[in-house]
């Protein structure tokens, strides 16, 4: 019997970053909205690496909350991620700062998730945080 190939996948932590009833979302280089974050560096815990994340990227002070998702994610092709998608909220207010990894940032409400262009998988990792199951 041989042995199974191994599956190894990077590791992308995001954060719906929710604050009154919106969810910060980022515009990139492809023309997508996505939600914060960033790659898992070697001995920092997803929650670590999303509070490290959403500093670097808004200027902004959060707290993790709960897991959302986690799923094998195509940012492009031939490029494949596992990403773990946390429910975050803001640690004390504050003004986005937005870093130069992406073009703008913005607030947005459930309603208008169906009018942007999102990453696959995004929508459902926003819907999952805002409505929580059991």
């Amino acid at each position: 019997m041989t042995e199974p190939e191994l599956y190894r996948l990077p590791i992308s932590v995001k954060a719906v970053l929710v604050d009154a009833g919106r969810a910060c979302l980022l515009f990139n280089e492809r023309d997508q909205w996505e939600l914060p974050g960033g790659r898992l560096e070697r001995g920092e815990t997803p929650e670590e690496c999303l509070v490290r994340e959403v500093r670097e990227e808004l200027g902004l002070a959060t707290v993790v909350e709960s897991l959302v998702d986690a799923r094998p994610f195509r940012p492009v092709p031939g490029k494949e991620v596992f990403i773990l998608v946390y429910r975050c909220r803001l640690a004390s207010p504050g003004t986005v700062v937005l870093s130069s990894e992406h073009r703008q940032a913005g607030w947005f409400a459930p309603a208008e998730w169906d009018s942007l262009v999102l990453p696959d998988g995004y929508l459902a990792s926003l819907w999952r945080a805002f409505n929580p199951g059991p």
